[in-house]
């Protein structure tokens, strides 16, 4: 493992739990308070903490994403400090920093602005190159058996496309806004959802391209997959512990929610880590 490689993983992992520690444990006895949008909506803010200007809904989110993130951080300094010489050492660091790559961009767009902004702009950017980097080594050591890439895994390929489209989920959210020129209603006190454009954007495209890849028995495809499933498995423990935090906080989703945008995804994170145990068995 390179130097540069490991410097920029450290970097993103302490910075990733520094400002996790700042959300979930930082507080200066504030409360809730009720505010109106530029919509002329009535948004009620957390009121405390370094996520006292975000709604609560949003506060709570990240709040529970937050306390994933510090146990994947400290997991990934474990990784490069001690099982580095593993052979699969790099496929579980590039799927780590795939899900501090996503945490951190809705960290560093999504919140309102606060005093860890500098913060948080450092671990977006040294875990964007670290993945880059992690990522590249992946494929060019091609550590995967030989054998492997006579299979076309056509249920792995299925589910790589099926998950893939589940981020489509988000928008009957986008399209009322875009066709009446309305307000979205979850929209709050923020312009955009960055989850919407990084799912749709790229991770959508992504797992498209995996499940293609499989059946066409493409050898990159086999390395992104692994990321992919190890970042969904994340996403899967995030929306838990996201809908954990939300029940703390009096945050009350209705069935088709709890089904739709909790629910899918355990179920999809959970296959996902399955599926990635049985291909990482064909690490040469």
């Amino acid at each position: 493992m390179k130097k540069p490689m490991i410097i920029l993983t450290i970097t993103s992992s302490v910075t990733a739990i520094i400002s996790a520690c700042f959300g979930l444990f930082y507080s200066f006895g504030g409360t809730q308070r009720i505010v109106e949008n530029i919509y002329g909506q009535q948004v009620t803010l957390f009121g405390d903490g370094i996520y006292a200007n975000d709604s609560i809904l949003k506060a709570s989110a990240t709040k529970g994403t937050d306390a994933i993130i510090i146990v994947a951080a400290l997991f990934l300094i474990c990784t490069i400090s001690f099982l580095r010489h593993k052979k699969y050492a790099l496929f579980l660091q590039s799927g780590l920093l795939s899900l501090l790559l996503y945490s951190s961009s809705c960290l560093v767009m999504g919140v309102s602005l606060n005093r860890l902004f500098l913060l948080y702009v450092l671990q977006f950017g040294s875990t964007l190159f670290a993945f880059i980097l992690s990522v590249s080594e992946l494929v060019k050591q091609k550590s995967f058996n030989k054998a492997l890439f006579s299979k076309k895994l056509t249920g792995t390929a299925v589910f790589m496309m099926i998950a893939g489209c589940s981020t489509l989920v988000w928008i009957p959210f986008v399209l009322p806004p875009i066709i009446t020129g309305q307000p979205m209603e979850i929209i709050e006190v923020y312009t955009t959802e960055p989850t919407f454009a990084i799912d749709l954007a790229i991770i959508l495209p992504l797992a498209m391209y995996c499940g293609i890849g499989l059946l066409k028995k493409k050898e990159t495809a086999y390395y992104i997959t692994s990321v992919l499933l190890t970042l969904l498995t994340g996403v899967g423990v995030c929306v838990i512990s996201q809908t954990i935090t939300q029940s703390i906080l009096g945050i009350v989703l209705e069935p088709g929610q709890l089904i739709g945008l909790v629910l899918s995804f355990v179920i999809l994170g959970t296959i996902a880590l399955v599926l990635n145990i049985k291909l990482l068995r064909h690490i040469a």
